[in-house]
């Protein structure tokens, strides 16, 4: 049976996307009422379609606080704030329904990106006066990010971590009409789709030197590579691309102590892609977390559970228990991550890091003493002893739950730790204790938002146990 989503795009936007009242019906307006066959005319309208894809990724609902924020919370890691927000709410107790207005604007706020993606690699074709080079920088650009933007969905509304299953997402590749259907594309095919724009992305950019963290470049395809056949459980690519950014020379992991500058200053050398954020094109991540030194819990949305406090307890010597606020006066608990700008509120968004890289690397060599080596890089410069392979059975048992509370220690609250319980098989194992709903596998995942289904007249299909 044909699984079907949707997707309303009347037009392409690439400064301002408004959201309209029903389903997923997108009214997207030009900047300064420019329509496409002028915006595609010459390399300068390209040029401002593709700052206008960057700002799809920076709006409140994606990468601009929610998207990660809303995953750690719907984890271990996080804690529903005090606001009492019935949507929040739900990710905190991990029932989170289909009509979760929070959800819905994610899903919608990712296919915007798509949306912008494909816009600008169909319309490059009619620019004039463009090198080549300079075209295939940009829908080099442009596939790169709807493959990420591809693969969130997937994180979020698809059984990603079973490439048999039929519940994939919906690829969308061609500019849409207000009346155009996209089907739900099984697993596999979601992977292969994500995989086939990631390797054009990688040909058309391999000339580029640039390595600013800011933008898509080679490195940053590569760093997708990794975490897509990490999750594919394609291991030995997985370890293959994590190996050319480690190998590119650009990025390091900082020691005990400077990588605490990952979150006081910008583009650290820890940074292979973050989306920037200033006092003009605020973030959420302050409010959302921290909002002022002496905060209530009332004036925040996404808090700390007392789960992760007691994992960092018990790990001596782990210098990221300092990024945890224990004293706040209110006696709540919230991550310090994004504490550093009160007034100005331009925390960037961290969305991949080069510890990441050596964590993908460590877990898909498995218990060797390569693997063991880059689980110590980082290790051994948060503070902790390098772990010796006389820790573990064997078999490995041991090596992994090290690796898995490597992951927790280094990204919580970057949008990671749910999407590392789900693809693993553990969101019941761990998140059963913490809550007395029932959980089961469906809690993997997100439901496909009510608003979708509704709008095919039920020929959108949800996802089990929704």
């Amino acid at each position: 049976m044909k699984k079907l989503i949707y997707i309303s795009i009347a037009s392409f936007s690439v400064a301002l996307i408004l959201f309209t009242s029903s389903c997923v019906k997108v009214n997207q307006i030009y900047p300064n009422g420019t329509q496409a066959t002028q915006l595609f005319k010459d390399s300068a309208g390209l040029s401002k379609a593709l700052v206008g894809l960057y700002s799809t990724l920076e709006v409140q609902e994606y990468y601009g606080a929610y998207y990660p924020l809303m995953c750690d919370l719907n984890s271990d890691n996080g804690y529903a704030g005090g606001y009492n927000n019935n949507a929040i709410n739900e990710f905190g107790a991990y029932s989170v329904t289909s009509s979760n207005a929070f959800l819905q604007n994610t899903y919608v706020a990712i296919y915007k990106t798509i949306a912008s993606a494909n816009a600008i690699i169909a319309g490059e074709a009619t620019v004039t006066g463009a090198s080549t080079q300079y075209l295939n920088a940009v829908k080099g650009q442009a596939l790169a990010l709807r493959a990420m933007a591809h693969f969130d969905l997937l994180r979020a509304f698809g059984y990603h971590w079973d490439i048999t299953s039929p519940y994939g997402i919906p690829v969308v590749t061609t500019p849409q009409t207000s009346t155009s259907i996209v089907p739900r594309a099984t697993v596999i095919d979601t992977y292969s789709a994500i995989i086939a724009d990631l390797q054009q992305s990688a040909d058309l950019l391999k000339n580029n030197i640039n390595r600013n963290p800011n933008y898509v470049n080679p490195a940053v395809v590569n760093a997708l590579l990794a975490r897509v056949y990490l999750y594919k459980k394609d291991y030995a690519n997985a370890a293959k691309f994590a190996t050319l950014v480690i190998n590119d020379g650009s990025y390091a992991v900082l020691d005990q102590n400077t990588f605490t500058q990952i979150y006081t200053t910008k583009n650290s050398k820890e940074s292979v892609f973050e989306l920037p954020f200033n006092s003009q094109t605020q973030s959420g991540y302050n409010a959302a977390t921290y909002a002022r030194p002496t905060a209530a819990l009332t004036e925040v949305l996404f808090a700390l559970n007392s789960d992760l406090q007691s994992f960092f307890q018990n790990r001596p010597g782990d210098l990221r228990y300092n990024l945890v606020d224990t004293t706040n006066p209110n006696g709540f608990l919230r991550t310090l991550k994004y504490s550093s700008d009160i007034k100005l509120k331009d925390n960037s968004a961290y969305v991949i890091r080069i510890s990441e890289m050596y964590l993908i690397r460590a877990e898909a060599l498995g218990n060797t003493t390569d693997g063991i080596n880059d689980l110590n890089k980082i290790r051994t410069n948060r503070g902790l002893p390098a772990y010796s392979p006389s820790d573990s059975e064997e078999d490995g048992p041991d090596y992994f739950q090290v690796l898995a509370d490597e992951n927790r220690a280094e990204f919580n609250f970057e949008g990671h730790r749910y999407f590392d319980l789900a693809r693993t098989g553990d969101v019941v194992n761990y998140l059963q204790p913490l809550t007395s709903a029932t959980l089961t596998v469906t809690n993997s995942c997100f439901p496909i938002p009510l608003r979708e289904i509704n709008a095919t007249g039920g020929v959108v299909v949800q996802n089990p146990g929704y």
